[in-house]
């Protein structure tokens, strides 16, 4: 439908829209600030509160403990005894707060802190087990020495640094508030400003546009055919280029999976007999070894099993060793036998002749196809067929499940569909995927012997990774 504004007031009255969209996201996100600085600042306030809540503990299990050796008496130890659990919630507190608040030197202080408060009560605990001990006298003469009088002296200071960080912060918030006000303020007669001049340039350009519509929509004509021509040139060059991406991705995984056969493959079975060796003459003399051993051994067991799949979902050693048929046959029973699927499959006796860029496109087909059927067919049975005769091979994959719907069979985002039709019209083939009448999917493949739709190179390049 043709708009009945012209486009070039529709475009200031868009950027009015935009920049009144902006300011509000900009007052948004200033009162977001606002918000923070308020966080930070309740959040200095009560780590302030908590360090001289510790330092006060401190000082009350310190009075406990000289309380108790000067008098004897043990009711002089209840402060001391209360104030070490309360220590341990009040160094809780302050590490949650600085995980959420804190910054890299506040932790770093907290740290020195904490190391401080436990040399205290290290020196405290000391000096009371020196006056069980030995008696008064000797725990005297270690609290005159001024061990735990320097101790004090710096987790006083170090809790003044802290509390002296803290104002730091709620100044700097402070700050931050008040330009965030400015420059609100500036934010509001910046956008009456503009939405004056906006104004002005609709009621300019309303006279220009009517004259120049005419002209546009020539010049737009010949642009979308331009555009057109060009969309099926881009069309064409990407199918070709889709297609040796195809060969050259298989390229990468055969590389990838000698490269991990050959190498991740040595290490475990190197680390394997290692293992095997030494618990085999630990056995005896030492059982809790042999046993975590015989852990280890399970679980190298364990990494060359992945490895042995990831190398055969890369790139399947029985289709270049003993042919498509057999790695077919494999690769089904495989994949059912895991969901729980009963299979059929009928391959050819001899497949020499299939090519072997054709025979991978084949077998990441029917390996694209079982995936989806265990995914969403809820099928119970899945049948595989595969024909060679005259100068073609023929595919067909069939299940019992729910069917696939119109919708989905025309669904261009349906990458997995889209993927097999792709492999499939590269060799100039023809693909269908198709309700049953008795229920379940048909997807059926026909493509020629002799790939035509790839060059020599990619040929050879699929025959050298084998």
């Amino acid at each position: 439908m043709k708009s009945p504004f012209p486009i070039k007031i529709v475009v200031p009255l868009v950027m009015g829209i935009v920049v009144s969209l902006a300011i509000a996201v900009y007052a948004e996100l200033s009162y977001r600030s606002l918000e923070s600085a308020n966080r930070q600042m309740a959040a200095a306030v009560i780590m302030q509160s908590t360090l001289h809540e510790t330092l006060a503990l401190v000082i009350d299990a310190e009075t406990g403990q000289r309380g108790h050796m000067l008098t004897g008496k043990e009711e002089y130890l209840e402060p001391y005894n209360r104030a070490l659990p309360r220590l341990d919630e009040a160094f809780s507190r302050l590490r949650e707060l600085l995980v959420v608040n804190g910054t890299l030197s506040q932790r770093e202080s907290v740290g020195r802190f904490q190391g401080l408060v436990g040399k205290k009560l290290a020196e405290l605990e000391a000096t009371m087990a020196l006056f069980s001990s030995e008696g008064t006298e000797p725990a005297l003469k270690l609290m005159n020495t001024g061990i735990g009088r320097r101790t004090m002296d710096q987790i006083r200071a170090e809790v003044e640094d802290m509390a002296s960080q803290h104002r730091g912060q709620v100044d700097a918030a402070t700050r931050q508030w008040n330009s965030d006000i400015a420059f609100a303020r500036f934010g509001m007669q910046l956008m009456t400003a503009f939405t004056v001049s906006l104004l002005l340039v609709v009621w300019l350009l309303a006279r220009r546009d009517a004259r120049q519509r005419e002209e546009r929509r020539l010049q737009l004509a010949g642009e979308a055919a331009r555009l057109q021509q060009l969309v099926e040139d881009r069309t064409v060059q990407l199918s070709d280029l889709s297609n040796h991406l195809q060969v050259v991705r298989e390229d990468e995984k055969a590389k990838l999976a000698r490269d991990i056969h050959d190498e991740l493959g040595g290490i475990l079975v190197s680390a394997k007999m290692d293992v095997a060796w030494v618990e085999e003459r630990l056995a005896k003399e030492h059982p809790a070894y042999a046993s975590k051993l015989a852990r280890a051994q399970s679980a190298l067991d364990d990494g060359v099993d992945i490895k042995r799949r990831i190398v055969e979902d890369l790139r399947p050693t029985l289709l270049d060793n003993l042919g498509l048929g057999t790695a077919l046959d494999w690769q089904v029973h495989e994949i059912c036998d895991r969901s729980g699927l009963q299979c059929t499959i009928e391959t050819p006796d001899d497949d020499s002749t299939i090519s072997p860029v054709i025979a991978i496109a084949l077998y990441r087909i029917v390996q694209e196809a079982l995936t989806n059927i265990v995914k969403y067919a809820r099928a119970k049975n899945v049948s595989v067929e595969m024909l060679v005769g005259g100068d073609e091979i023929s595919l067909v994959i069939d299940d019992d499940g729910i069917g696939i719907s119109e919708s989905d069979q025309a669904n261009l985002l349906a990458h997995g569909i889209t993927g097999m039709r792709q492999r499939v019209l590269a060799f100039r083939g023809e693909f269908s995927i198709r309700r049953r009448q008795e229920g379940g999917t048909r997807i059926e493949v026909s493509v020629p012997l002799v790939p035509e739709g790839t060059t020599g190179s990619e040929q050879a390049s699929a025959v050298s990774a084998q």
